[in-house]
Formats: structure tokens, sequence, C-alpha cells
């Protein structure tokens, strides 16, 4: 039983961290998808993107939707992480205990 609790957690955290975004980490647009997610792969989600704008495929018009809406979300996506980078380095350090009882490990950060 506790086997079946170990592979669930994993499946989890892996449907979690995937965002069900195809074969890149984390949501579209997030600082992780941009780093993991193929160029092409990248290229269709705008497409898609500026199809639902109403955009024509192959027109001009939804080149530069793709060239913008690709430069606007990843210029958020540098953003986030730069907060977040400005956060750890600005966040008082934490103190992490660990218990070990059988086959179970508890921690606790404060």
């Amino acid at each position: 039983m506790r086997k079946y609790h170990i592979f669930a957690a994993a499946g989890a955290a892996t449907i979690l961290l995937s965002g069900c975004s195809g074969s890149g980490l984390g949501m579209p647009g997030s600082p992780a998808w941009f780093a993991t997610t193929p160029q092409a792969e990248q290229a269709t989600y705008f497409r898609n993107r500026c199809v639902s704008y109403g955009f024509e495929p192959g027109t001009p018009a939804m080149a530069q939707c793709i060239q913008n809406e690709s430069i606007s979300s990843r210029g958020r996506a540098s953003a986030k992480a730069n907060a977040a980078f400005a956060d750890m380095q600005n966040s008082q350090p934490k103190t992490t205990t660990c218990n070990r009882f059988g086959n179970t490990v508890n921690c606790t950060t404060f």
C-alpha cells in the first residue's frame, strides 16, 4: 500500500509540472516552459493563440501577431523569473529539521 502512495505522488507531481502543455515543463509562457519546450512547439502555441484572435494563417498580420505574442510572453516570463530570484535573495534563511521513523521521514521548516 505504501508503494501505491509513492507512485501516486510521483504521478501527481509529473502532471503538475507538465501543466498539460506537451513536451515542455510548466505552463505555457512560464520560464520553465520557455526553457524546456522545443521552438516548433512554442511557435504552434503562439500560432494557435493568434488564430483564436482572428488572424488568418499565412498573412503578414499573423506573422506579426506570432512575433508580438512570443516577445511579450517571453518578457513576462523573464520578469517572473527575475522577481522570484529577487525574492530568494531577500528572504531570510530557513532551517529544516528532519526526523526519521522507520521508512518515514518527516521534515519541518521554520
